[in-house]
């Protein structure tokens, strides 16, 4: 998704999206600020992982942060 924003399904089949722009100012996101490296996600045994897994994220903190998906369609 566009403006760092992270569309996520979960094992319960719950949709979410997660907006990363809060986390950008963390020196363990800052990679992420270019949209080339964000686009570079992907799943490695159930985290989300960016950077070869230099950078990852907690399915539960996505979960927690996440808004549900129909909310904003």
């Amino acid at each position: 998704m566009r403006d760092h924003k992270l569309w996520v399904r979960f094992s319960t089949g719950t949709a979410k999206i997660v907006d990363f722009t809060p986390l950008l100012k963390t020196p363990a996101f800052a990679p992420l600020a270019d949209e080339e490296v964000f686009r570079s996600v992907y799943i490695d045994r159930g985290v989300t992982v960016w950077n070869d897994g230099e950078i990852d994220i907690a399915p539960e903190f996505l979960y927690e942060h996440g808004v549900d998906a129909t909310e904003t369609a």
